[in-house]
């Protein structure tokens, strides 16, 4: 059976699981939030507030240190995950360049 789980208070725009352990994903939704998990425990971990928009994608990088997010604003935001803060905020990003 799979595990269903309530991930974010709308819906959920994307999904990345950790490369490199497997053992962790992340997540995009319409609330504007990334909401990082351990896969297999139904809360999450940490959750990151920030974005103006929906979040409709997001990776991590290879050492699961960091998230990166794109949001429907054009922005893209580097997450460094230890301190649950914003390393870097990108703007400028249209879907119609």
């Amino acid at each position: 059976k799979l595990q269903e789980f309530v991930a974010h208070a709308g819906p959920v725009n994307c999904l990345s699981i950790g490369r490199k352990s497997s053992a962790v994903m992340v997540t995009g939704g319409e609330d504007k939030k990334v909401n990082m998990w351990a896969i297999g425990k139904p809360n999450a971990i940490l959750s990151l507030t920030g974005h103006q928009s929906p979040v409709e994608c997001v990776t991590f990088d290879r050492a699961e240190e960091n998230v990166v997010a794109g949001a429907a604003s054009g922005t893209l935001k580097l997450w460094d995950i230890e301190e649950a803060k914003v390393v870097r905020t990108l703007t400028g990003h249209r879907s119609n360049c």
